[in-house]
């Protein structure tokens, strides 16, 4: 197997978490040479602006790589700037989702109750979903023709696809939850051999 320069872009699913054991980025990294951008808890713009900072830092990026990986996120993250909780540290770039919020309160933390009450009270689900497929298609045009393989560990994101390589996860991530990559030891060996094939296969 050839070795490939690999640009990975992404949510905390393909963010480098440096745990005591490997994640599925770290043993794709071993095989390939990996330019990993991704982040915890992104939103999919913050996943465009990955792609874009690529492509501000070389406008000839395209011919550096033989493919292009995004770990597309949930449609439900909301893009912020200044998240109420997450300052530092491997979520410092983090987005906005409900689930993380519902259960936490601060009576000194204003910018938290207002985020918890955007979603109570003017969350839209069709609009999310549009605005995400949007931006998804942004990306795939961004990418152009670099082999791109598109992978979703969530099963609204998996439905909304449209990508020619795509892998899906969501099925197996919830048998195999973890704390790296969201997943077991076992769940990022399988993952990083289903990548590696599909990487052999496309790129």
């Amino acid at each position: 197997m050839a070795e490939k320069f690999i640009a990975l872009l992404g949510d905390s699913f393909a963010a480098e978490y440096n745990a005591d054991s490997p994640g599925w980025v770290d043993i794709l990294a071993e095989k390939h040479s990996v330019n990993n951008v991704a982040q915890a808890g992104v939103g999919e713009y913050k996943i465009l602006r990955q792609l874009r900072d690529i492509e501000s830092n070389n406008p000839h990026w395209k011919s550096l790589y033989q493919c292009v990986i995004v770990a597309h996120t949930s449609p439900f993250r909301i893009h912020t700037p200044k998240h109420p909780l997450h300052k530092k540290g491997l979520h410092e770039n983090c987005d906005l989702i409900y689930n993380d919020l519902k259960d936490r309160f601060d009576w000194f933390n204003d910018s938290l109750a207002t985020a918890k009450n955007w979603f109570v009270h003017h969350f839209d689900d069709d609009y999310q979903v549009s605005v995400y497929k949007l931006v998804r298609e942004e990306i795939k045009r961004l990418i152009g023709d670099v082999p791109y393989l598109a992978i979703d560990h969530f099963g609204l994101s998996a439905n909304l696809a449209s990508e020619e390589n795509r892998l899906d996860f969501s099925d197996f991530w919830l048998q195999h939850r973890g704390n790296v990559n969201h997943y077991t030891v076992e769940g990022n060996q399988k993952v990083a051999q289903a990548v590696i094939d599909k990487v052999e296969q496309i790129c």
